[in-house]
């Protein structure tokens, strides 16, 4: 049943609400520290968060893993403005400031989870293994179309998921006390999907259709990845959709001029790569929902509906504070979507970012702003895009 609009900004300003008042009550000095104490008290249920992903989650892997001048220079959020709106310097995060899984420490009273390849840090309280390029399928399927680009190959799922039985003894001991702690934790598994459709369809040159015939193999993949973490003792896992891709300034700059009127529905985005998205997470739901049902009596196996919440902010921008939904904040591309693959955010001359980032949905016309993510965070935490809410 569709929520009202005055429900559902009700719903998302509350949660909107509680990170803004909990973010600025811990960093605020005073007399404010023992109220911002028990706010975050009230509110921690977890002891630690580990998270797993690819460049919407990214906090920081790509720039620790590689040492090569030339990637990181072709990394473009390794550059400014990357980071200006709450770093005030590029972070190896692909927004102007904090994504999603910062938001969300932030609201449990954890820390920012550091990158699981960075060299002497201490990942008890959290620890993120999302990598920029990452991918629900092994780099060897890939390998087996034909693509032989590296950037598909820095972390897949079952690679991240490797990375992170390595440090598990780090974290939290023996298998046996591994089990206590993990049981205590948050693990938000992604969304992944994302960068395995931009392989099909920007490297492979397939059809949102053809793409769709990969579709199951990706989608198992990703549920037996959660099958894993449930193995190693997770109790507590976020499995997210992925965004509507129909309506990313990429691909509608990329594919929008070949396309016919038809093509495009009121709204502005590409039916078909909608279609190929909406299907993507019609699939994860119900193995979502297969595993809820599956593991009812040990787990809390949460689905994040990041198609339905951003889908929503692209109809109507101006109810959630946002202007000019196609349009990218940073890059020089210029036109109605301000995107070009070869004047991309961060690139000589493509260094300057729109006046106000926070009235944006995309940032660099592939990643999303410090505020969309926000909003997503607010509605992961409190709902109703998370089923059941992550503090629900």
């Amino acid at each position: 049943m569709k929520l009202p609009s005055f429900h559902l900004r009700s719903s998302l300003l509350v949660a909107s609400l509680v990170i803004q008042l909990i973010t600025a009550m811990a960093s605020s000095g005073g007399g404010s520290s023992g109220a911002a104490s028990s706010m975050v008290a009230a509110l921690k249920k977890y002891n630690a968060m580990f998270t797993f992903g690819d460049s919407m989650d990214e906090t920081g892997n790509i720039c620790a893993a590689s040492s090569n001048k030339t990637e990181l220079d072709v990394l473009t959020c390794t550059h400014s403005p990357y980071g200006e709106t709450y770093f005030g310097r590029p972070a190896c995060r692909w927004c102007d400031g904090r994504v999603v899984v910062d938001f969300i420490a932030q609201a449990l009273g954890l820390p920012f989870v550091p990158p699981s390849k960075a060299k002497g840090k201490d990942f008890r309280r959290g620890v993120s293994m999302a990598i920029t390029g990452g991918t629900a399928m092994n780099f060897s399927f890939y390998k087996s179309l034909g693509i032989e680009d590296p950037v598909w190959n820095h972390g897949s799922l079952d690679t991240q998921i490797q990375w992170f039985k390595e440090l598990m003894p780090s974290i939290c001991g023996t298998e046996r006390s591994c089990k206590g702690y993990l049981k205590e934790s948050l693990f938000m598994f992604g969304g992944y999907g994302g960068n395995d459709y931009n392989v099909q369809l920007l490297e492979l040159g397939l059809t949102p259709l053809q793409a769709m015939n990969y579709t199951p193999k990706i989608v198992t993949a990703i549920a037996n990845g959660v099958e894993k973490l449930i193995a190693l003792g997770a109790v507590h896992v976020v499995v997210p959709g992925i965004f509507p891709t129909g309506c990313l300034p990429i691909f509608l700059s990329l594919f929008g001029d070949a396309a016919s009127e038809t093509d495009f529905n009121d709204t502005g985005c590409l039916k078909p790569y909608n279609r190929l998205t909406e299907y993507h997470n019609s699939l994860l739901r119900k193995q979502v929902d297969a595993l809820q049902r599956k593991h009812h009596n040990s787990t809390r196996i949460m689905y994040a509906d990041y198609y339905g919440l951003v889908y929503r902010m692209v109809q109507e921008p101006e109810k959630f504070g946002f202007s000019k939904p196609f349009e990218a904040c940073c890059g020089a591309g210029g036109g109605k979507y301000n995107f070009d693959v070869t004047a991309r955010c961060g690139m000589e001359g493509a260094t300057t970012a729109c006046s106000d980032p926070s009235t944006r949905l995309s940032w660099d016309g592939i990643h999303p702003t410090e505020e969309v993510n926000k909003v997503i965070a607010g509605a992961l935490l409190r709902g109703p895009y998370c089923t059941p809410p992550i503090l629900g």
